[in-house]
């Protein structure tokens, strides 16, 4: 009988803490408000490289933020098509964060093999063309503690920039 009471007192301490930590915990997804997605655009795309079998850019992205905490991005992954043509794809696993309410620019490389594209983006530069339409996808991995997944998708029109 003592030892059924022991129980039952020993019991309680636990169940409160464990209560109190529930809600807690249900506390705080309340207060966490819903975020805004960000927003993508590309702004332009300079040319590192262009060899016959691979093809270097750095592609300079604007990431706005229209929430007004912070926002921290831990990796994004894009397509890219320029000018109707499979351009670059891949992912960078740099993180960056943007400020409340503020456009953060990021760089990112991109390698890409245009072997079959590449004499036609040539002579559209080559004709003087220097800005050019895109359509960019992709997913952002954002959050530190609350993470999360969001897919984005943007068209525009992009300068290329040859040095």
């Amino acid at each position: 009988m003592l030892h059924a009471r022991w129980m039952t007192a020993a019991r309680r301490p636990l169940l409160a803490w464990l209560l109190a930590t529930l809600v807690t915990l249900s506390g705080c997804s309340l207060f966490q408000p819903e975020l805004e997605d960000p927003e993508f655009r590309l702004e332009r795309i300079e040319v590192l490289e262009l060899g016959m079998t691979q093809q270097r850019f750095m592609l300079t992205l604007a990431v706005d933020n229209p929430n007004s905490q912070s926002l921290p991005v831990r990796a994004i992954r894009y397509d890219l098509q320029v000018a109707d043509l499979d351009f670059a794809d891949g992912s960078s696993d740099k993180a960056f964060t943007v400020a409340g309410n503020e456009t953060t620019m990021v760089e990112i490389e991109a390698r890409s093999q245009l072997l079959s594209s590449l004499p036609e983006l040539i002579r559209m530069v080559h004709g003087g063309q220097r800005n050019f339409d895109y359509a960019i996808t992709g997913s952002v991995e954002y959050g530190r503690f609350f993470r999360g997944s969001r897919d984005f998708e943007q068209t525009g029109s992009v300068r290329l920039l040859l040095d």
